[in-house]
């Protein structure tokens, strides 16, 4: 019997797995993770969502509680080597671009840099903006970008002693995906057998 039942939650597994395989999948990170370790409202999101061909990030701000002077000026996040392309919002000043490197003793593979900048023109990531671009090449999706993604945010004047802070989005790898269907999985399972056995 334990057999039958290791053997269905791995086929359902499987099956749920496959379906996530064959769809566009989103998936939307939230900033909440001072560097210092302390947790914060949601600063920023980032949705990563599949394209023909790669995936397309789109980073929005919510970071007014931060003060009017605060603006965003990089994220960096992993994935795998691709062509960058900026599609709207705010004017991306050098990136996304492609090179492994350690900021805040983590390891990431992407930075996109936004104006800091003040003058006219210069489209500075204000509070409320949004900013969309896009990663493509051989192979991959938007699972493909796991790991931690950081932001930098300056200018912050209502958030204790700091003038800029970093805060973390940890991304779960893909692998964790297909751990947390099985899981789902085997809780459908035993919920079903628990009613079937109290309609018996």
């Amino acid at each position: 019997m334990r057999l039958k039942l290791s053997t269905a939650m791995a086929a359902l597994a499987l099956g749920f797995a496959a379906a996530g395989n064959s769809h566009a999948a989103t998936y939307t990170y939230s900033f909440t993770q001072l560097t210092s370790g302390e947790t914060v409202a949601p600063l920023a999101t980032l949705t990563v969502e599949d394209i023909a061909g790669g995936a397309q990030f789109t980073l929005e701000g919510s970071f007014g509680s931060l003060g009017d002077g605060s603006f965003l000026s990089r994220i960096e996040f992993n994935g795998p080597d691709g062509t960058a392309t900026a599609v709207s919002g705010n004017a991306i000043a050098a990136g996304p671009v492609y090179g492994a490197h350690v900021n805040a003793s983590y390891d990431f593979t992407w930075e996109t840099v936004f104006p800091v900048s003040n003058g006219p023109g210069s489209d500075r990531f204000l509070p409320t903006d949004t900013a969309v671009w896009s990663i493509t090449g051989d192979g991959f999706n938007a699972a493909s970008f796991g790991g931690t993604a950081m932001i930098h945010l300056q200018g912050v004047t209502e958030f204790g002693n700091y003038s800029s802070i970093k805060v973390l989005a940890p991304i779960p790898e893909p692998e964790t995906y297909a751990l947390m269907l099985a899981g789902l999985a085997a809780v459908g399972l035993a919920a079903r057998r628990r009613q079937q056995r109290s309609q018996a």
